[in-house]
Order: C-alpha cells, then sequence, then structure tokens
C-alpha cells in the first residue's frame, strides 16, 4: 500500500465520515469481520436479520401491515407468508412500500431499468447509501483492490457533479461513460491505460471486453470488476488474452434497486452476501425449487428499513448450489448461488462505428418515468424501432425530448422510429428483452 493510499485510508476518509454523518468505515469493517465468520455464526446474523426486517415490515410499512408476524413460526416461516413483490407493484405501490418512519422527500432516489427494460424506483437513507458504498469497496478489494489504487471505472452517470468529482479525485478514479464509445475512444482508453499505470478496470463486461479487443496483449491489469450486467466466457477470455492470464476477474451479481446479492471470488459459484441479502429459487407459481433447480430469482432486502424490499422478483433465473456440492477448500463460508442465467446482452452498432449497449438506452429512460417499458429494435446500420409502453399517455413534447437525446446518444446516425405498443414480447426464458439487433 503507498503512501497516499495510507493517508487516504487513515485520514481522509474518516474526515469524510465525520463531516457526513456517514458509516463508511465502520461498514467495511464489519464485511472484513463477515469475511472470517464460520457458516453457523453468518446463518445466525442472516436469520436474525431477517426477523428484524420482517418485524419491521409488518408494523411500519403500509403494504405490509396486514401481515403479522408469528412468533410460533421460523424467520423463513413467516417470510413465505409475505406476497411476492413485482416491478408492476413495486412501480404502483411505492408510496405504501415506504416505511411511516420516513418521508419519501428526505430519501435518495434509485432509478432503475435494469436488463429487463421495465422502470422501478426504490428509496433508502443516505445511512443505507454508505453501507452499500462499503460493500461495494469490500468487493472490489476481492480483487486485489486498495482504496486509492488507480481505477478506470465505466459508468452511466454523464454527469459526475462536485461530491463525484471530488470523489474521483481522491479515489484516483479515472471515470468514463460506459455507452456510445466509438473504436477510436477504446484505442484512446487502452492507450491511456497503460500510459498511466492504471492498475483495475470496474463496469460493465460488456464494455470491458471491448476494451479488451482494442488492447495490447498481456497490459499489465492487477484486477477487473464486472457488474451490471453478464459476465459471458467470450468476455473472460478476451479480458485474459488482453490483461494477462492470471488477471483476477471478479464477477458480481447486484441491481440498480440497492442490492448487491452475490459475487464470484475464488470459485466458479457466487457466494452470496447473506448478512444483507435472502435469496429463494421459486417457479412460476412461487413455489420453491429444489436447490439444483432453475427457478426465478426472489430476494429480501435484510437492511434497507426506509423501503423494505421482501420476496422482490428481479426478473432473472437462477440455480441455487445444493450444499451437498459445496467445495470443501473455499475461501469463505457464505452460501453459494450455482448460476446466474440470462442472455449475452446485445449492442445496437451505428454505420459510423459507436457500439451502444443495453446501459446506453437505460440511462435515458430513466428520467421518462411515464413510460414503463421499452425495446429496441434494429435490423439495419441506419435506423432503430423503439418499441415503447406509457402507464397512462405521453405528449409529443415529452417524445420529441426523448427522440433529441436519442439522436444526440447516436450522434443523429440513426434514423430512430418510435411505436407505441400495448405489449412486448419476452425471451424464451419469459424474461423482457431490451435490444433485439439482427442485422440483415
Amino acid at each position: 500500500m503507498s503512501f497516499y493510499n495510507a493517508i487516504l485510508n487513515s485520514v481522509i476518509l474518516p474526515l469524510g465520515d465525520l463531516s457526513t454523518g456517514g458509516s463508511y468505515i465502520r461498514n467495511l469493517n464489519q464485511w472484513r469481520a463477515y469475511d472470517s465468520y464460520s457458516d453457523r455464526d453468518l446463518r445466525r446474523v442472516q436469520k436474525d436479520n431477517l426477523k428484524s426486517i420482517l418485524k419491521y415490515a409488518s408494523k411500519h410499512v403500509p403494504y405490509y401491515q396486514k401481515i403479522n408476524y408469528r412468533k410460533d413460526l421460523s424467520s423463513e416461516g413467516n417470510l413465505k407468508r409475505f406476497p411476492i413483490l413485482t416491478k408492476d407493484i413495486l412501480r404502483n405501490q411505492v408510496d405504501s412500500l415506504i416505511s411511516n418512519h420516513h418521508k419519501k422527500s428526505s430519501l435518495d432516489i434509485n432509478h432503475s431499468s435494469g436488463s429487463t427494460g421495465v422502470q422501478s424506483f426504490t428509496y433508502m437513507t443516505m445511512k443505507h447509501k454508505f453501507y452499500l458504498r462499503a460493500l461495494q469497496t469490500h468487493w472490489w478489494m476481492w480483487s486485489g483492490y486498495h482504496i486509492g489504487d488507480k481505477v478506470l471505472q465505466f459508468g452511466i452517470s454523464q454527469k459526475r457533479g462536485v461530491l463525484k468529482n471530488l470523489k474521483d479525485l481522491f479515489y484516483r478514479s479515472y471515470y468514463h461513460k460506459a455507452f456510445g464509445i466509438s473504436e477510436k475512444e477504446f484505442a484512446d482508453l487502452a492507450r491511456k491505460v497503460k500510459e498511466k499505470s492504471i492498475g483495475f478496470i470496474a463496469g460493465y463486461p460488456s464494455v470491458i471486453n471491448q476494451l479488451a479487443l482494442v488492447s495490447e496483449p498481456n497490459t499489465k491489469i492487477e484486477g477487473i470488476i464486472c457488474f451490471g450486467d453478464k459476465l459471458f466466457n467470450q468476455h473472460r477470455i478476451n479480458i485474459r488474452h488482453a490483461f494477462g492470464e492470471y488477471v483476477r476477474v471478479l464477477d458480481t451479481y447486484g441491481c440498480a434497486e440497492g442490492l448487491l446479492m452475490a459475487c464470484r471470488k475464488d470459485l466458479d459459484y457466487y457466494y452470496i452476501m447473506s448478512p444483507h441479502v435472502y435469496l429463494e429459487i421459486v417457479d412460476d407459481d412461487g413455489q420453491p425449487v429444489p436447490d439444483g433447480e432453475m427457478g426465478n430469482i426472489l430476494v429480501t432486502c435484510l437492511t434497507n428499513k426506509a423501503m423494505p424490499l421482501i420476496r422482490y422478483r428481479l426478473g432473472d433465473l437462477g440455480i441455487m448450489l445444493p450444499e451437498e456440492l459445496y467445495p470443501e477448500q473455499r475461501e469463505l463460508e457464505y452460501p453459494l448461488l450455482q448460476k446466474i442465467v440470462g442472455r449475452e446482452t446485445d449492442v445496437i452498432k451505428t454505420e459510423s462505428g459507436k457500439i451502444l449497449n443495453v446501459h446506453s438506452f437505460t440511462g435515458v429512460f430513466e428520467y421518462f418515468q411515464e413510460i414503463k417499458q421499452f425495446k429496441i429494435i434494429q435490423r439495419d446500420l441506419k435506423s432503430i424501432k423503439v418499441e415503447y409502453i406509457v402507464d397512462d399517455t405521453i405528449t409529443d413534447e415529452r417524445l420529441k425530448e426523448l427522440e433529441k437525446k436519442f439522436l444526440n446518444l447516436t450522434d443523429s446516425d440513426l434514423t430512430i422510429t418510435f411505436v407505441k405498443v400495448s405489449r412486448i414480447s419476452a425471451t424464451k426464458s419469459g424474461k423482457p428483452q431490451i435490444i433485439d439487433a439482427t442485422l440483415e
């Protein structure tokens, strides 16, 4: 650890917590402690946290107040009495899902379109925001990262603002947009990584994959942190070819609703962050499926009391690893998720060479809350069709505003047609599809 890293960790970050009333350092230390817990201790923590959030929700969250917590049942037994929370319910019942201990206006809002294209909005306190930042940092440290190491980070926030720019400065983070990047820009970024001796790259696997394709083989990188979409095997192959066979590639699983659920570290499986979430795998009727079989992922957040998400159906499919198949040699004792089932993220291409991934569009649509769901269809390099569903109506002015943002996104390289529809077809897995790009 360098002198700068030491000063950042021992002086600057504690002062930041003190000045903001945050608990970043304390939460970071707590997650380090969890890593050393036994399986028994982790189960105890999860059970206590599940009991706490369910009892709290039944008392203080209007949507759940009809459900009394039964002392004669286990925490898991009580959980089964709560209804499955869908994206539509989350969208339509948002006010009744907020705790009566909090005012909506005082909470931090999270916009999410996710990979399904169905928008949802969740709320949390700033204290919980610090908790999530600490957990995310903790994951990054699994890759060998130390706070203050140089990192190239891809994200969707075009306007960073004063606080985010300060964070980038102190953390020595080179932030770059994750969408609308040309091949020339990728080549420039590859040179920057090498010239500035950047040790870590974080962001969407599909974007990091594009960077890997234009990077010189064996460019020295210590760690890759993937989040936001699925890391496919071909991505991993390209990344290792570009950045070294032994580069540490961290594959994380979370969502913009404020859930950091699981992460791959030393195994082919995902460690589930059991102090923070409780995962279930169920069939289409909401009934549990045996470990080792595929089903719908339900997640219960154990730490956000401002807006508890209980049995939230993400739209993802997954498989829980049977305990009898747990590897004997594993670094941590968290429960294991065998697989997250998804499809390869498609991209939109333009004649000028721009490559637009799914987050290019979710980053635009999050500002148009009247649009419930959307799908981008491309059949040639000159045009795209945007199908969309609205809750009620959308004005011509708002559509023109949306079209303008799309034109800026694509540098006016594409002719864009908007089509209002009542239904958007899903993939064979039942999951809505944002991009359908089959060039003819």
